[in-house]
């Protein structure tokens, strides 16, 4: 399963039960198998956290698609939705692009624009960092994986 796939489903499905707090902490093994943590005042799974999921929250920040993220006391990562004043959430769509079995790469001439340029698309590089499309084009970027698009 791609990295960052459980991270971007974890808050379509968020924002589609309008919850305003996404946790994601460590797994811990308990007797050879892997156990789930709960938040037991929300009742929300807390998923596994790597630096691309750091990465990928600064992002949404950065572009307005977040509230905010925090480190928790615990080690885990704390994720506030932000909505519309009608309910809506902010994030129309999110939807990955390259997936394990069919990589997507592309170079900095060859980023196309969706929906005249509304949306962002998440690019990985070659040092392991994420980086947004406009990023990508205002410096010297020579290619990489593209990884998801958020509308």
């Amino acid at each position: 399963m791609h990295t960052l796939s459980n991270p971007l489903s974890s808050i379509k499905n968020a924002q589609k039960a309008q919850k305003r707090v996404l946790y994601f902490s460590s797994f811990r093994k308990i007797s050879g198998r892997k156990k789930r943590f709960v938040c037991s005042a929300c009742k929300i799974p807390r998923l596994s956290v790597s630096r691309l999921c750091w990465d990928l929250c600064r992002i949404l920040y950065n572009e307005g698609y977040i509230h905010g993220f925090s480190q928790e006391a615990d080690g885990s990562l704390r994720i506030v939705l932000k909505y519309h004043f009608s309910g809506i959430g902010v994030i129309k769509k999110m939807e990955t692009i390259s997936k394990p079995g069919f990589r997507i790469y592309s170079s900095k001439n060859r980023l196309s624009k969706k929906r005249e340029g509304l949306g962002i698309t998440i690019l990985s590089t070659s040092k392991g960092n994420l980086i947004r499309d406009r990023e990508a084009q205002e410096t010297n970027f020579g290619g990489g994986e593209i990884l998801c698009q958020v509308f």
